[in-house]
């Protein structure tokens, strides 16, 4: 059963383009990753941004993460995470890492599939 995440970033003043290099980085790494399934970016506005991102699961989440530990800071030195949605069941490193980010929200699959959860 797949997992999927649905953010929104928020650029700081002149780093837009900072951003978009960094963000156009993890979608070519997220190709390469065989546990992503889907890694898009979209515009939402001036200086705003949107990311989808689906997953076999949520441990695959969590590596794509690791991986991508350095182009996600610059993302996160370039921009605000206004919301995170993740949708699935959500591994023990997952519920951290919400736990850790108020700006997160989580939504289980109904009816309850089971899984990670």
């Amino acid at each position: 059963m797949s997992f999927f995440v649905r953010a929104r970033f928020d650029v700081h003043d002149q780093r837009q383009r900072d951003f978009e290099e960094a963000a156009l980085a993890l979608r070519e790494q997220a190709g390469e990753e065989p546990g992503t399934l889907n890694y898009r970016w979209f515009s939402a506005g001036a200086g705003s941004y949107l990311v989808l991102e689906e997953y076999v699961d949520s441990s695959a989440a969590m590596a794509h993460n690791a991986r991508g530990a350095d182009l996600l800071a610059r993302i996160g030195q370039c921009a605000e995470m206004v919301y995170a949605e993740l949708y699935g069941p959500l591994g023990p490193k997952l519920r951290e890492w919400v736990a850790a980010h108020p700006q997160a929200v989580t939504f289980a699959e109904f009816p309850d599939q089971g899984g990670e959860g």
